[in-house]
C-alpha cells in the first residue's frame, strides 16, 4: 500500500520514534503508557466503543480513562489492547524498525514500523520496499500523537 503524503527527511524522525514506542508499549503489555500515547479523538472513541459494549455510563467510562486507579481501568486497558491486536498480532509487534515519516501536512503524518529489523538495526533510510506497520499520527499539543481515525486518510479515490 502506498502511504499518502511526502517524506522531509530521509532519517526517522520524532514522529516515527513515537509510534515505535506505541507499539512497543502495546506489545509489553504497557497499556497505560499506550493509552497516553493516543490523539484526544483516539481515546473518546475507544472510551466509547469499550462503554457501548459494557453498557457502561459514559461518566464511568471517562472516569475509568482518565484515573488509572478506577477499579474499571484494567477492563478498559485489556479491551484496548484486545482490540490493537485485532489489527496488528502480536507477533508482528516484535523486531520493528522505524522508516522516515511521510507527512500529509504539518499535523497529519503516518509513521511506518518496518517488519525484521534484527541486531543493531532499528532504522531504515534507503527507500526499499518492506512490510510492517502503517500508524496514522497527529500532532496535538505540541507531541505526535497515535490517531487511529486517521486510517480514513490511507484510502484514496479511486483513478480511473
Amino acid at each position: 500500500m502506498k502511504i499518502p503524503g511526502e517524506k522531509r527527511s530521509q532519517q526517522p524522525d520524532e514522529c516515527g520514534n513515537r509510534a515505535g514506542v506505541f507499539a512497543e508499549a502495546v506489545r509489553d503489555n504497557l497499556m497505560d503508557l499506550a493509552w497516553s500515547l493516543l490523539s484526544k479523538e483516539t481515546r473518546g472513541m475507544r472510551m466509547g466503543v469499550w462503554a457501548t459494549r459494557n453498557d457502561i455510563d459514559m461518566q464511568e467510562a471517562y472516569r475509568a480513562s482518565y484515573d488509572p486507579s478506577h477499579p474499571r481501568r484494567p477492563s478498559m486497558m485489556e479491551d484496548f489492547r484486545t482490540t490493537i491486536l485485532r489489527l496488528w498480532p502480536l507477533e508482528d509487534l516484535t523486531e520493528l524498525g522505524v522508516a522516515p515519516t511521510t507527512y500529509l501536512d504539518d499535523d497529519h503524518a503516518f509513521a511506518f514500523l518496518p517488519f525484521g529489523m534484527t541486531g543493531d538495526e532499528s532504522q531504515v533510510s534507503s527507500g526499499r520496499m518492506m512490510s510492517g506497520l502503517i500508524v496514522p499520527m497527529l500532532l496535538e499539543e505540541n507531541e505526535w500523537r497515535v490517531d487511529l481515525p486517521s486510517w480514513r486518510l490511507l484510502q484514496q479515490p479511486e483513478q480511473e
